[in-house]
């Protein structure tokens, strides 16, 4: 397996739509190769879908954008909608910069600034002024200045405009597009008061912004306390993430969140049912009990950490040269080799991965 392995982009998890890409449906509880795709090759790897039984991936590669997994609502782009085992090329799209995957719909964007959308339309989350619908194949997105980031939620899109506002589309039952209002909207709106944005990243139901200088926003759905502003009251519109400054980079998991500051903190908050914060007890026995924080708390452990992603219930990150994996492990995410939840380090063959990323929704995992 080790043969196998190198230098191939690694996953391990929840296969139940052939997400894993290696040809299978069966779950993998420790890493192995996705079919045909290398790691020198891939400069992005992004993870959607509401669950394990509805998770897809896109892999954007220097040529083309590559798509596999679940594919009901066609949001692998290949103009069908039968799922893909394997890697498969995205057509009709070229000089792709970013790529987002959502619950069951995905984004393109290219360098001249325009969006493209395909996958699931129920609620308007592909900007095309339509609702109730699907398309099986990448379209622009109408109505935006240049665009130079993009992101998605289960149901809802979101785009860092080049002069630092945000635009959002989709579902906004949660707050989610953050208009002021819960409404849903087919067509790109500005997200209320957000000016000088660095960086967005989207949840299941609610996103994050990063400000220039340095703090965090946050709005939609607030259940576990993933807005960060010390309540569990859903926003419409933005809020102030508390305690935090000196942010560089923000990770939007399910129900869960982590910001890095710039002396190499970590810092998480949100759903910690899984241990995802890493806090406390160390039992994952049945009746083991966690608090979630409804405002940032640090997470020593993590310090350090040069690449962080946050799951639907698991976290992982590359501390030197190991991936760690922490929380669920209830379909293998956490790569160890059982399906028992913990505090876990995955050790990997070879050196020099770039990016360890979770499923939006899934219980699955991929490194490259």
């Amino acid at each position: 397996m080790a043969d196998a392995q190198a230098g191939a982009v690694l996953s391990w998890g929840a296969g139940d739509t052939g997400q894993l890409g290696d040809g299978t449906t069966e779950d993998r509880h420790a890493p192995g190769p996705v079919t045909s795709l290398l790691r020198a090759d891939v400069d992005q790897l992004v993870a959607g879908g509401v669950s394990s039984g509805s998770a897809f991936v896109l892999a954007r590669t220097c040529s083309t954008v590559k798509a596999w997994g679940d594919n009901v609502t066609g949001q692998l782009g290949n103009g069908g909608t039968e799922d893909q085992l394997v890697p498969g090329s995205v057509p009709g799209l070229a000089n792709i910069k970013d790529i987002a995957a959502g619950g069951s719909h995905a984004l393109a964007l290219d360098s001249s600034g325009q969006v493209y959308s395909w996958g699931d339309n129920a609620y308007g989350q592909l900007g095309n002024n339509r609702t109730g619908d699907m398309r099986t194949a990448p379209d622009r997105v109408q109505g935006m200045p240049k665009v130079k980031q993009i992101a998605a939620g289960f149901d809802f899109s979101l785009a860092l405009l080049e002069n630092g506002k945000v635009y959002a589309w989709g579902r906004g039952v949660h707050g989610q597009i953050g208009i002021g209002s819960r409404a849903t909207s087919s067509v790109p709106r500005q997200v209320t008061g957000l000016e000088n944005i660095v960086a967005i990243s989207a949840g299941g139901h609610h996103a994050l912004a990063l400000t220039a200088d340095g703090t965090v926003k946050s709005w939609g759905y607030n259940l576990y306390g993933q807005l960060g502003n010390s309540s569990t009251k859903s926003s419409t519109v933005p809020v102030d993430v508390d305690w935090l400054e000196g942010v560089q980079t923000i990770v939007a998991g399910t129900h869960h969140h982590y910001a890095v500051t710039a002396n190499g903190n970590v810092w998480g908050w949100g759903s910690n049912q899984d241990g995802q914060l890493l806090e406390g007890d160390e039992t994952f026995g049945d009746n083991a009990s966690r608090t979630n924080r409804t405002a940032p708390v640090e997470i020593p452990r993590l310090k350090g950490a040069k690449v962080l992603t946050a799951g639907a219930q698991h976290g992982l990150a590359i501390i030197g040269d190991s991936v760690h994996a922490w929380g669920n492990n209830a379909e293998g995410q956490l790569g160890n080799g059982t399906a028992t939840s913990g505090f876990d380090a995955v050790k990997l063959p070879g050196s020099g991965y770039k990016a360890v990323i979770a499923s939006l929704g899934g219980n699955t995992t991929y490194v490259y």
